[in-house]
């Protein structure tokens, strides 16, 4: 009689191959991505961005985020539709990475041979805003007059410059104004929009797109206009830098926060706690809903 330990051992490993996926592993192809970018229309502003991310979607189904330039694995498939969603870094913190829903993902169909390498041509990384949503300009310091104002707490006005080294400058736009303010030591600087904004409220995304460069920390937030009172709710603030950075901003926990406002002015401002004399340049400020 064979020993039933081992008979139930030699059981055990059968069960266990039989069991076992035997399909081949599926068949990979490749796209290289150089970067992103965004095509505004007249309309929309500026096309300077800061995309960050792509997420890649295959068949409806989610192959991953990536950083370009990369060089992406999908599925070697004929007839195979290729979705490219542009992606931002919230905040302005590289930790927290979103899909960007105010720009439209880009879709093709292709045919990928298994082991090929397909480039991705420009224009399928080229993103345009999207029409579902809203888009406002609130101040790209390029008209006649302004669209902030000072508060009663700021120790100084808004200026305009379009001094070399000092303006915002995106190739093949024009003209190139920014504005600016200066804080001497232990002052501060705070500027609202004169128009206040009815915004969606109940966890809807609410996101501002802003360039600047600043030697101070830079706050952005809202005001939340209740019917007796008007609620100052600060949003992010941001890092001194030297050269011009963009960021998205996403304002849904404020808004949502206090759905007993009629409407909401936007803020930004600086405090100067140093002793040395600060400057902030501030431009394309939009606000999508």
């Amino acid at each position: 009689m064979k020993n039933p330990l081992r008979l139930a051992f030699a059981v055990l490993i059968g069960a266990i191959l039989s069991s076992c996926d035997l399909n081949p592993a599926p068949e990979i192809a490749y796209l290289e991505v150089e970067d992103m970018q965004v095509n505004a229309k007249n309309d929309e502003g500026t096309s300077s961005s800061k995309l960050t991310t792509l997420w890649i979607e295959q068949d409806g189904e989610q192959i991953g985020a990536f950083t370009p330039p990369c060089r992406i694995p999908v599925y070697a498939r004929e007839n195979s539709t290729v979705r490219f969603i542009p992606g931002i870094n919230l905040n302005g913190a590289f930790s927290q990475r979103n899909q960007y829903e105010m720009l439209s993902p880009n879709a093709v169909e292709w045919d990928l041979q298994p082991g090929s390498t397909k480039l991705v041509a420009p224009i399928r990384t080229t993103f345009e805003y999207n029409p579902n949503y809203t888009l406002e300009i609130l101040e790209d310091f390029d008209d006649v007059g302004l669209n902030y104002v000072h508060t009663v707490k700021s120790d100084t006005v808004l200026l305009l410059t379009d001094m070399a080294g000092e303006a915002f400058e995106h190739p093949g736009e024009w003209p190139n104004k920014s504005g600016k303010f200066v804080l001497p030591p232990s002052t501060r600087g705070e500027f609202k929009t004169l128009k206040a904004f009815e915004l969606p409220k109940f966890g809807a995304n609410v996101w501002m797109e802003i360039n600047y460069k600043t030697d101070v920390a830079l706050t952005f937030g809202i005001y939340a206009n209740e019917q007796l009172q008007s609620i100052q709710a600060p949003v992010v603030t941001l890092f001194p830098n030297d050269e011009w950075n963009k960021v998205y901003i996403n304002l849904v926990t404020e808004v949502s926060g206090y759905p007993n406002a009629i409407d909401y002015n936007l803020f930004f401002g600086s405090i100067n706690t140093s002793e040395d004399t600060t400057t902030t340049y501030i431009d394309n400020i939009k606000l999508l809903y």
